[in-house]
């Protein structure tokens, strides 16, 4: 008896602006030109990460799907030394190995127990690198995150 492989998921991967287009093109009667959606787009996102790491808010989701904000956590020094992060920068000024000694650490958070999702253990959010680099800027500002 010979035994069927399962077959490939609906969904082979992230989604993408040019993704968003053609459900935008085929579902509006006159549809913009894709650079001008894109700019729309990657306008509305940096003005989103803005407002989160800039305005230190919370900012629900639509649809249900949860909450996104920076949060500040504190920093365990109890971990050894290989589990601790590396401040690339000094290590490479000073020739040893130098680990950051900041007793907050800050990250994106996204509050999935107000999201209204099946299986919400099988998504994760991850930002991307301008979104990430965002939050020192803030902090250099002096700007307060929520405690964790």
């Amino acid at each position: 008896m010979k035994v069927k492989k399962r077959t490939e998921g609906k969904i082979k991967g992230c989604l993408s602006i040019r993704d968003m287009y053609k459900y935008y093109k085929t579902n509006y009667d006159e549809p913009v030109d894709y650079k001008i959606f894109a700019k729309i787009i990657k306008h509305c996102n940096k003005e989103l990460v803005r407002q989160i790491t800039r305005e230190s808010e919370c900012v629900e989701l639509p649809y249900r799907l949860g909450e996104l904000q920076v949060a500040r956590f504190e920093r365990s020094f109890k971990k050894p030394s290989n589990k601790m992060a590396v401040d690339w920068a000094k290590t490479k000024e000073l020739g040893f190995k130098v680990f950051h000694d900041d007793d907050n650490i800050y990250k994106w958070v996204w509050k999935k127990s107000s999201a209204v999702v099946k299986n919400k253990t099988g998504y994760k959010f991850t930002t991307i690198r301008y979104a990430r680099r965002e939050v020192p800027k803030a902090i250099e500002d002096k700007i307060e995150y929520f405690k964790q």
